[in-house]
């Protein structure tokens, strides 16, 4: 669209719609034209309204909706004001109003409009009122004017008949150009009035940017969100993915003499292996750059909105979360070590690449299945759920499931203690609008239980694998654990501001 908008609101089957059509075409041919139901909300990029007269028997709150949120807009707007009935037919504009310098001052006859909505005085006689009288008839307003508004006016005679239409219909279109000439680039107009074509523009690269604050779950669900994005975002992700995955595999390959074995089963693998915990993380951290490239080119939002709603790494906040994860959930995976047995064994023969691996790759690994599980899954499901709460609720849901079954074991407690762990996680994202403490404590947890079994012996146990069986009382007290962790950081989160007080509010951006 390249002129003016303009609305027309009310009923079709009213009086004077296609009177006020015809006037548009008159006083404003480059404009289109909508028609929008009694009592719309219009939106922004409207740039005039015009309210039909509504039937005697409507409801005198029918234009109330609309004629405040065209003031709180500034949208110019006419529109009728109910008739007194019965009084003279002629209209005294006030001195020095624009009125009178359009018409003069004198007795000009105008007959009222037959429509119902409010009286004039209702609005002048409003308390703080920002209404005025423009004419009278009689001892009451026919013409009112709103204060501070670039051109809101509503009369009791019609603006359009078929002798023609009111002057005042002039600078209602006046300010409709000037309010287009912001919202529209500057075009030329021909001779007729229609705008000529526009000038090619050159598409611009960047990210589309925010309109409104949004929690965590909606960043990617903008004005300019299509349907499309989410599927286009997906297939992208995927797509640099498995290019990474193949990559990864040839520099095993070449480094790693083992894996040339044809005969080799993925059973057979040492998981306890410098080069292959080293590529095994590496493998997992390749989710970053994928999910970021899903984020910018599929949805076209800026990279950093996957990390929060403030468009990046809140560090000190990250660095609260972990010094308060590090102490209670460091010591709750020790004191389960020692509650289990506390057996010392052998030490892997490369325990300190081991510790030296899992201290530099390690928290990327556990920050990558964040971004992945509980960024763009949870932001990839928002942008197409309007409701907030049910997109963090179908997100979570897909989100655990997902993640439980990432790791191979179908062990129930095992995938209870995973599930609590990804609902933890969806959660403290919601609420604190960024991944900043899921990737803490996932983190934490995996740093601390790798380092912890690399020392005292049985790494194996370390990781989840097909293999993987737990039973009742290590799965449920690992959930509840998750779950009491989570309440911790919550607490911090509302102390440091991070995190609304409000029970279950997202925190926006």
């Amino acid at each position: 669209m390249t002129g003016p908008r303009l609305a027309l609101v009310g009923d079709p089957e009213w009086a004077g719609v296609e009177h006020a059509r015809r006037a548009l075409a008159a006083v404003l041919p480059e404009a289109s034209v909508e028609l929008l139901p009694p009592g719309a909300d219009p939106s922004p990029d409207v740039d005039g309204l015009w309210l039909l007269a509504p039937p005697a028997s409507a409801d005198p709150q029918v234009h109330d909706t609309t004629t405040a949120r065209a003031l709180e807009l500034h949208v110019p707007l006419v529109g009728p004001v109910a008739g007194e009935g019965g009084s003279t037919p002629f209209v005294h504009a006030t001195p020095g109003s624009r009125l009178a310098g359009i018409v003069g001052d004198g007795p000009l006859e105008l007959p009222q409009t037959v429509a119902g909505g409010r009286a004039a005085r209702d609005y002048v006689d409003a308390p703080g009122t920002v209404w005025f009288p423009e004419a009278h008839r009689g001892s009451q307003p026919a013409t009112v004017r709103a204060a501070g508004a670039p051109f809101v006016a509503l009369t009791d005679y019609p603006l359009a008949t078929d002798a023609g239409v009111h002057p005042l219909l002039l600078d209602f279109a006046a300010a409709v150009r000037g309010r287009a000439a912001g919202r529209l680039p500057s075009l030329p107009y021909g001779p007729a009035g229609a705008p000529m074509a526009p000038p090619r523009r050159r598409r611009s690269l960047r990210a589309l940017p925010d309109d409104e604050p949004r929690s965590y779950v909606h960043q990617m669900r903008t004005e300019g969100h299509r349907w499309w994005r989410p599927l286009l975002a997906l297939t992208l992700g995927i797509g640099v993915f498995v290019f990474e995955l193949l990559a990864l595999t040839i520099i095993w390959l070449i480094v790693d003499p083992a894996m040339r074995d044809p005969d080799l089963s993925m059973a057979e693998i040492d998981l306890t292996a410098p080069v292959t915990m080293l590529m095994g993380n590496l493998m997992l951290i390749a989710l970053i750059p994928a999910t970021l490239v899903a984020t910018r080119l599929g949805h076209w939002r800026p990279m950093g909105k996957l990390l929060s709603v403030t468009g990046r790494i809140r560090w000190r906040w990250l660095g609260r979360a972990s010094l308060v994860t590090l102490v209670v959930w460091g010591a709750y995976i020790v004191l389960g070590w020692f509650v289990e047995g506390g057996e010392v064994t052998e030490r892997p023969d490369h325990w300190p690449w081991l510790i030296l691996i899992t201290l530099l790759t390690t928290p990327f690994q556990a920050a990558a299945e964040e971004i992945a599980f509980r960024g763009g899954l949870l932001q990839g499901v928002g942008a197409w759920i309007r409701k907030p709460v049910v997109a963090l609720a179908v997100g979570t849901a897909l989100s655990v499931v997902l993640f439980a079954l990432a790791h191979a074991s179908l062990d129930p407690w095992v995938l209870l203690q995973l599930g609590a762990m990804g609902f933890a996680t969806c959660y403290l994202t919601w609420r604190t609008g960024g991944l900043e403490a899921a990737i803490v404590l996932h983190t934490v947890n995996n740093v601390v239980l790798i380092v912890l079994l690399t020392l005292v012996g049985g790494l194996e146990g370390a990781y989840i694998t097909d293999t993987t069986t737990s039973d009742a009382a290590a799965g449920g007290l690992g959930g509840i654990a998750t779950l009491i962790m989570m309440a911790i950081l919550l607490h911090q989160a509302r102390r440091a501001g991070i995190a609304p007080r409000t029970m279950g509010a997202p925190a926006e951006g």
